[in-house]
């Protein structure tokens, strides 16, 4: 009944306002002239910068009705994005995931010592409702923002308080998700005076179990992906249940509260901003792990949760009224446990991993005429502590367990000195920047360590040289070329050195690393860019990026042995090795044109091929992480200046079993024989805003097809209707 009032008042507002005055909607356009406040640490026209950068600002955000940030970057079509379970979202960047994309949330890195090489799902703990903007940075950044940089920089800009005449001002926003039947709610305050301003802003999500189409996109099999079955205790004992729906991936709901609260103080020519962030979930279900089966039909685990995931940032920032130059200091603590059983099993075991990650920025500009010199330093410290503990879920007894990292603590520290110099001449901007980087890890391992390693430390120390350089050039007034050429790097982190874990089960066991080196990616970029604020704008790219020292896991031994006892198995040994080189290539185009009066057309679309050499002159093979073709084309109607209609098509290529990595990152156990087939959606979106008032309607993937994003373990939502309300005031 509820859902039924909000679409009478939606179908309302739409006829009383089509009266309204017509205009031309230009807030998607790149504009040379849009600043990119990522780009440099300092703002810079996108005329200046030699990157490919996309911009999703919260407008762009609210009209999406995404449930997550994840969920944006997929709806935008220029992001791939990988899903293990519904609470998770992986994006690629380039051919680069996980560990080797730097997230950045106001400037403060999020990627701490414990992320992992294969899958991560760190940026759903970002609130879709607090930011500003989001800005994802293609290619290498690693002069700017020091490691894990190779792919490129997710930039994740929160809103700011204001300065001005004294008021309050508040929101209220809620959102519905018909596919998994979820709830969010969020709401928020604002004060400003000419000296002080404030928000907080708080959001409760409750997930329900989401959905699959009912068409299947693997014609050999209409019941493929479908879960006619699943695993639940009754009674103390492992069951497995009968599915009423096979079409609902039970075990994938989950909740999640974030709150958000920034205040900025004005003192004489300073700016003092205090930043505080916390993002905590419930259980999440690892629906990859608990929807698995052998041949023979029977499930691996009784039990697979993260359970807690939580993030906190502290932060503060000094910065001088005239922006050149600015201190940021914070502390983000992270705390994530998975519980996991086997199918049958009595014993539970937990690991508990918790770091505290303490940075230093600082970062000044200064301009002379056509020259601009951007320079600043970085220190980075983390603190991992990681314990593991079994449980007997009959007898309550506890003991000791593995711990997923070395269990006797690791730390890292990172301090790096930057310097980026832009000259301007005429139609011509030509940049240049070096860093250099001093990297070091300890960690440290009891000599009662249950893994019984030959040795109780691992050490690494790195001194690196990162650089850039890089050219674009106006031709004319709407169009600009662009060149670039940089050297990226990512240090080994904990995650690499000293992670035991079961990837997959009773095949495949990571254990610690002790030997290894820190990647180097080198990378050129040529693209071509056109923009006119009447007609539209337009981008393509070509690059090409060779990795040295790539780290990947292969056959290893332990003691002489090459496999291990883990839960019951005897399991092959992994561990992560430098590989001898890889190379990225792919390119890109995207568009935004109009067609006539208030009609809109975009699209985009992105290849991406990736191969490696295990030694010199071997036969090169598949590299994982790669995404096939992916991109969306979009019809988009702005009937008046209070709302807009769009319809869209998102589709991704098929991806051949051959072109899969052996490494098993790629998850092609959980794709149908012969890899994934190509797909292609539809969806419809009417948004409306008005003194205050704001509706959206989308329907997802109309035509309910059943399909999966490439080395994803869960299947993406079928037919969905979202809504969602807010108002200002």
């Amino acid at each position: 009944m509820k859902i039924n009032k909000l679409l009478i008042t939606l179908v309302c507002c739409i006829y009383s306002s089509s009266a309204s005055s017509q205009i031309i909607d230009t807030t998607e356009i790149e504009s040379f002239d849009e600043i990119l406040v990522s780009s440099q640490r300092f703002a810079q026209k996108r005329s200046e910068s030699p990157r490919q950068i996309e911009v999703l600002t919260s407008k762009r955000l609210n009209e999406l009705v995404p449930a997550t940030l994840g969920d944006a970057l997929i709806a935008s079509g220029k992001v791939f994005v990988q899903k293990s379970q519904m609470g998770g979202s992986s994006p690629v960047l380039r051919g680069f995931e996980a560990s080797r994309v730097l997230l950045l949330v106001d400037g403060v890195r999020m990627n701490n010592a414990t992320f992992r090489a294969g899958h991560l799902q760190d940026i759903i703990t970002v609130d879709p409702f607090v930011l500003d903007r989001m800005e994802i940075n293609f290619g290498s950044g690693s002069t700017l923002f020091g490691s894990d940089a190779l792919g490129g920089v997710i930039f994740l800009k929160t809103k700011d308080p204001q300065l001005g005449q004294k008021k309050w001002s508040g929101s209220l926003n809620l959102r519905y998700l018909s596919s998994s039947s979820s709830f969010i709610i969020n709401g928020g305050v604002q004060y400003q005076s000419p000296k002080f301003g404030w928000i907080l802003n708080m959001t409760s999500s409750q997930f329900g179990d989401l959905r699959m189409g009912s068409r299947s996109y693997y014609k050999a099999d209409s019941k493929y992906a479908e879960m006619p079955s699943f695993v639940a205790q009754h009674n103390g004992r492992d069951t497995v249940l009968t599915n009423n729906d096979p079409l609902i991936q039970r075990g994938t709901g989950y909740s999640q509260n974030d709150v958000f609260t920034k205040f900025k103080l004005k003192t004489k020519k300073l700016y003092h901003i205090f930043n505080i962030q916390g993002s905590y979930a419930g259980i999440i279900p690892r629906y990859d792990r608990m929807s698995l089966t052998d041949n023979q039909g029977r499930f691996g685990f009784g039990r697979w949760d993260y359970a807690p995931q939580n993030r906190q940032l502290f932060a503060y920032t000094l910065q001088n009224l005239i922006g050149n130059s600015r201190l940021v200091i914070a502390n983000q603590r992270t705390q994530v446990g998975r519980i996991t059983r086997p199918y049958g099993s009595p014993t539970e075991r937990t690991q508990l991993d918790r770091v505290s990650m303490w940075t230093l920025n600082t970062d000044r500009q200064n301009k002379w005429s056509a020259f601009t010199l951007n320079y600043g330093a970085e220190f980075v410290f983390n603190d991992v502590e990681s314990m593991g503990s079994n449980k007997n879920i009959l007898s309550r007894a506890e003991s000791k367990a593995k711990a997923r990292y070395s269990d006797s603590g690791a730390q890292t520290y990172s301090s790096g000195v930057f310097a980026q110099g832009i000259y301007k001449w005429k139609n011509t901007v030509v940049q240049s920047g070096l860093r250099l980087t001093h990297y070091t890890l300890q960690a440290f391992f009891s000599e009662s360590n249950l893994w019984k390693l030959p040795y109780n430390e691992i050490s690494f120390k790195n001194t690196g040289l990162s650089y850039d350089f890089g050219l674009t050039q106006k031709m004319g007034d709407y169009m600009m070329l662009k060149v670039s050429y940089n050297q990226a790097f990512r240090n080994p982190n904990v995650d690499d050195m000293t992670k035991v874990f079961e990837s997959t089960r009773g095949i495949k066991l990571l254990i610690p690393s002790p030997n290894l080196d820190a990647e180097v990616s080198r990378t050129i970029d040529l693209g071509w860019a056109i923009s006119h604020k009447k007609y539209g704008s337009g981008e393509l790219g070509v690059y090409r990026s060779a990795v040295s020292n790539l780290l990947l896991d292969q056959p290893g031994q332990l003691n002489g042995s090459d496999s291990l006892l883990w839960d019951g198995a005897m399991t092959r040994i992994y561990q992560m090795v430098n590989i001898s080189s890889a190379t990225i290539f792919g390119y890109y185009g995207n568009a935004r044109i109009r067609i006539w009066k208030d009609i809109w057309a975009n699209g985009s679309y992105t290849f991406t091929q990736g191969r490696f050499m295990k030694l010199e002159n071997s036969d090169d093979e598949p590299l994982d992480h790669i995404p096939p073709v992916f991109g969306q084309l979009a019809l988009r109607y702005n009937a008046s200046e209070v709302i807009f209609y769009e319809a869209q098509y998102l589709f991704n290529g098929r991806k051949l079993a051959k072109d899969y990595s052996s490494s098993g990152e790629d998850n092609a156990n959980q794709n149908p024989p012969g890899g994934n087939p190509q797909w292609g959606i539809y969806n419809i979106r009417v948004g409306y805003q008005r003194k205050g008032l704001m509706l959206q309607l989308s329907a997802e993937n109309l035509l309910d097809l059943r399909y999966r994003y490439f080395a994803s373990g869960v299947t993406a939502s079928g037919r969905s209707v979202n809504l969602s309300a807010g108002y200002r005031f």
